[in-house]
């Protein structure tokens, strides 16, 4: 142990507890509890990310891996799209549209998401276009007109300090672009297209791709802003590859169409010579669709796959000493009656199903299975609820046939108690809070005729008094938050809506859409913190699509496993949720349970085999 301390410069200790901060790594301590001697070490792997909004192939890439853009491409065979997105490391929200819809055009790959570069590329006509546009995190406009318009090149390096090289006539001639103009400077060495690409304008780095012919290669050039120089083979020649990092720290995956076993393998660069890492999950012909500004920490989204089926699939890589579980949804108990439009509160561990029809029951669930509760005094369904397991409250609803009712119930954990009576009686309205600030808005009456209301109530834990009114009038909507800081998005109005307001606890204020706007629709979280699932969008096009709410924007998160309407949710934040009940072509009692990415220490027990 000696030569340890003096080679490592760490002694070996002694712990009754492992330790919990990543400047463990490389440290062994002896585990006294487990008799295990024990370290943590790096582990390097690739982590399912939110799928994009709209699958495509020859997509631009840029930013950082919690930063990153997603620009133009097409949704082959269909349309050349202009849709940006924008990826915050959890899911895609959009951005602003380009101007020239265009396929493998150039980007400023270590740019961010509010200063980069988009440059020439494929259009429908004609065949490739010179214009650059540049992006400020909401709009793009008009930049410098490149020199030699083409497609398949690889750019990189910043909006005010970038290149593009390769492809076009010559298939090596080399650009550079100071934010203005564009001026050619020293052609690659090797002619190639459909390569990759990472790094500054003054330590830049290129790989793979065909040479003309076409023929894959696997040459490497380095960059220094002025010359170009050989850098080490790649282990597998191919094209149609992409990258991100920078030239000392580069990771490079996908690619080798027409070979389709190329598509998922990964290397990294060191400055000198690629190794072998861990393969992708996604087969795809990645092109220019990488980002991230270190070889260590990036991703891939969106490309081609094997099939020449649009990928909308999202990853993201990893070298580190944690474990990174992906975010997802994941099976949970059964539950023992389920049913549509059933009311729910309270947490993942600790979730109340309410009034789901036809049982009309009350259902209590601990994380894992659940039992039947106390009966409603007034047995209905379609109605909404807030607060606990244990000190709930629900309110509204409908007897069987449409029946609105304004009736209030509170909650002990066991027992159901009359309180006061909404002043207007509805259903399928959204509510949120707590069981002595309780929230109610929205809804519908059936009877005579169809009426959506804006009404909104708040409850003191006695009664309900007018709030502010919610500026559309819907139905069927999902809600989130408290009486002070509430949520209302999508729903039915009377056709299908993404909107969103949020509630400041007197008046209601307009926000940006759901991404996909639907009704039938449930949710959780608060107001800064929220998740929207399920629904529908039309008659039978049932939703699987997950979103999150950060208190601006919504972005994409993984998707549910099963499509439905007419469930209920349950969840504290947009990192822990629980959807149930719900129909399909029947009623459901399918329980689904949502956690956001996780990360634990990497520790290895040693051994001596």
């Amino acid at each position: 142990m000696t030569d340890y301390k003096n080679i490592f410069g760490k002694p070996v200790k002694f712990l009754a507890t492992d330790p919990d901060n990543t400047e463990a790594e490389g440290q062994i301590w002896y585990n006294s509890t487990s008799d295990t001697f024990k370290s943590i070490v790096a582990l390097e792997a690739w982590s399912s990310g939110a799928n994009m909004i709209t699958a495509r192939q020859g997509v631009g890439g840029a930013g950082t891996q919690d930063a990153a853009l997603a620009i133009s491409g097409r949704t082959y065979p269909a349309p050349y799209v202009t849709n940006t997105e924008e990826y915050n490391g959890s899911g895609w929200a959009s951005g602003g549209a380009t101007s020239t819809a265009r396929i493998y055009a150039s980007t400023s790959k270590n740019g961010s998401q509010t200063a980069c570069f988009i440059a020439s590329g494929q259009t429908p006509s004609p065949p490739v276009t010179s214009a650059t546009e540049e992006y400020d995190g909401s709009s793009w406009t008009a930049g410098g007109t490149v020199n030699t318009a083409r497609a398949n090149a690889i750019g990189f390096g910043t909006l005010t300090a970038g290149v593009m090289a390769g492809s076009g006539p010559s298939y090596n001639s080399v650009e550079e672009y100071n934010g203005t103009a564009w001026t050619t400077v020293t052609p690659i060495g090797t002619a190639r297209y459909t390569h990759g690409g990472s790094g500054l304008e003054t330590a830049g780095l290129i790989f793979g791709g065909a040479a003309p012919g076409p023929s894959n290669i696997a040459t490497t050039e380095e960059y220094d802003g002025s010359a170009w120089t050989a850098g080490g083979d790649m282990n597998t020649a191919r094209n149609y590859v992409t990258g991100f990092g920078i030239q000392s720290n580069t990771t490079a995956n996908g690619g080798g169409f027409p070979s389709a076993s190329n598509t998922v393998k990964t290397e990294n660069y060191d400055g000198t010579t690629w190794t072998n890492k861990p393969d992708s999950a996604n087969t795809r012909w990645a092109t220019d669709s990488g980002f991230g500004t270190s070889g260590s920490t990036g991703g891939v989204s969106g490309a081609l796959s094997n099939s020449l089926a649009n990928v909308s699939a999202t990853e993201e890589y990893n070298k580190s000493v944690n474990v990174i579980t992906a975010a997802a949804w994941s099976a949970g108990g059964a539950m023992n009656n389920g049913g549509r439009t059933p009311a729910g509160t309270g947490i993942q561990t600790a979730a109340l199903s309410v009034g789901a029809f036809p049982t009309l029951s009350t259902e209590e669930y601990n994380g894992a299975s659940w039992t039947v509760g106390g009966t409603l005094g007034t047995g209905r369904y379609a109605g909404a609820a807030s607060g606990t397991q244990t000190a709930g409250l629900f309110f509204g609803g409908s007897t069987n046939p449409n029946n609105e009712q304004s009736a209030t119930e509170e909650y002990d954990g066991s027992t159901w108690t009359a309180g006061g009576a909404l002043s207007q009686a509805r259903q399928r309205l959204g509510g949120t809070g707590t069981q002595i600030a309780g929230l109610a808005f929205a809804g519908a009456e059936y009877v005579p005729t169809t009426n959506l209301f804006t009404n909104t109530e708040e409850y003191n834990g006695t009664s309900w008094t007018s709030g502010g009114a919610v500026n559309t009038a819907r139905q069927g909507l999902g809600s989130a938050g408290t009486q002070t800081a509430g949520l209302a998005f999508g729903g039915s109005s009377p056709s299908k809506t993404g909107a969103t307001e949020e509630y400041n606890g007197t008046a209601w204020s307009e926000q940006n859409d759901l991404i996909t706007a639907r009704g039938d629709l449930s949710g959780n979280g608060i107001q800064t913190q929220a998740l929207a699932y399920g629904g529908e969008i039309g008659p039978g096009t049932l939703q699987t699509a997950t979103e999150g709410y950060d208190g601006t924007n919504w972005s994409t998160r993984s998707n549910l496993s099963t499509a439905r309407r007419l469930g209920a949710g349950a969840g504290a934040s947009s990192s822990s949720g629980i959807y149930f009940g719900g129909y399909i072509t029947t009623d459901q009692t399918i329980t689904e349970e949502y956690n956001g990415e996780t990360t634990a220490l990497n520790y290895k027990t040693i051994t001596t085999s």
